[in-house]
């Protein structure tokens, strides 16, 4: 008996996304939502985008809604905005040939829902649904739904030959759904890793960081076993020591907010490296200076003891920074296990009393120091750092006559 009977699926659609699938049904065409949207929906997840598949052209959908915007209408696709948001209806297609591994070189619109759907990926992305016609799934969608299967549509090795980026899809899949990969889709897999050198740094990196984010990043271990690594970092020396079975098994003991769980799993997976490693890893993947200085600033501390006592903290603090030293923290101890619990008890007590720990919140300026006499240049500099090291010891000092009298008292 299967799980889902295509006979009783209701799929509670948008408002929004109802009034368009009546318009266009009204004025004679077919119309459904189509792919993710409608598996997520089956397995009772909220679906992120709902993508809508229509017989109409796409001059023939812009004729039917007030507000559009062609976001790619050479492919077919019309965004229709309703109540300020924006859904994308495409024309039912079929793809011409895949020169480069990546993109079809043209694509012929077609009045067939069937043509358009076997030119997709996997079967359980290949469902399409309205209300008036319920679920339509024409390659047991359903069946590998049941049975937890990632497969392709028709013949893996052509839908990998047409679009490489698919076979990191699969293992994308596979983690966030906790499903497998289809036996012959697998070994599909390994014939066409080469064909990733076709697809962008940056395509690939949203893959694999999608799959890290996933409730099952232990399932990136795929790419590597997959031969796909050193698309995801390349470079042999550093591919190597990024896969790390044993690290993979800590990723999901990482939580948070999405960018929190971006950058401490990717400092996980990066936890075998040099801190000016990882950098050079992150500059590869082409990603943005932001999340290169944290990753590579939580490898860099991770290993370094902050005592629990005050100055030591603020010590810590002003090399880190408040946002990376929070990671840090983090890290230790989910990664590594060291609790941090004194060291946050202190770090609040810190941030409560606004005890100084940053040459911004000594109580005198460079412009002091130059009207006290200093002469400008690296002086300046490095008499607001021995100031500063004397306020985290005793934050009594922070007021402006008495550090202005220690530099007087040491000018002599």
């Amino acid at each position: 008996m299967h799980m889902f009977d295509i006979d009783k699926l209701t799929i509670m659609v948008p408002g929004a996304v109802r009034e368009i699938l009546k318009t266009l049904h009204d004025a004679g065409y077919e119309a459904y939502i189509v792919g993710g949207c409608v598996r997520d929906a089956i397995l009772g997840l909220e679906p992120k985008d709902w993508d809508i598949t229509t017989s109409a052209l796409p001059e023939q959908v812009k004729s039917l809604f007030s507000n559009t915007v062609d976001t790619g209408i050479q492919h077919g696709t019309v965004m229709v905005i309703k109540y300020g948001i924006g859904y994308e209806v495409t024309t039912y297609r079929i793809d011409g040939d895949y020169k480069d591994g990546r993109h079809p070189e043209n694509v012929t619109f077609t009045r067939s829902l069937a043509e358009d759907l076997k030119r997709r990926d996997f079967t359980i992305n290949a469902f399409a649904y309205s209300p008036e016609k319920g679920v339509v799934d024409m390659f047991d969608g359903l069946e590998d739904l049941d049975n937890r299967l990632i497969r392709c549509v028709g013949d893996p090795n052509a839908r990998f030959s047409e679009d490489a980026l698919r076979i990191m899809r699969a293992v994308r899949f596979s983690a966030q759904l906790s499903f497998k990969i289809e036996t012959v889709t697998l070994a599909a897999i390994g014939r066409h890793v080469q064909n990733l050198s076709n697809v962008s740094m940056e395509r690939i990196r949203v893959e694999f960081e999608k799959t890290l984010l996933s409730d099952h990043p232990e399932k990136a271990g795929q790419y590597a076993s997959l031969g796909m690594g050193r698309f995801i970092v390349p470079d042999e020396a550093l591919v190597k020591k990024c896969f790390d079975d044993e690290i993979a098994d800590c990723y999901h003991k990482i939580s948070g907010t999405d960018e929190e769980k971006k950058v401490l799993r990717l400092a996980a997976f990066f936890h075998n490296l040099t801190a000016e490693e990882t950098k050079r890893a992150l500059k590869l993947m082409k990603y943005d200076n932001r999340t290169i200085k944290l990753v590579s600033g939580i490898i860099q501390f991770k290993d370094k003891n902050v005592e629990a006592e005050k100055s030591a903290v603020k010590k810590a603090l002003h090399k880190q920074g408040e946002e990376l030293f929070a990671l840090v923290l983090r890290y230790r101890e989910l990664i590594l296990n060291i609790p941090a619990d004194e060291i946050r008890t202190i770090l609040k007590q810190i941030m409560d009393a606004e005890e100084p720990y940053e040459i911004s919140h000594l109580a005198v300026s460079g412009t002091d120091l130059i009207e006290a006499g200093i002469p400008k240049g690296e002086l300046v500099g490095e008499t607001l750092n021995m100031l500063l090291n004397q306020v985290i010891d005793n934050p009594d000092l922070n007021h402006r006559e008495v550090l202005l009298g220690l530099i007087a008292k040491q000018r002599g």
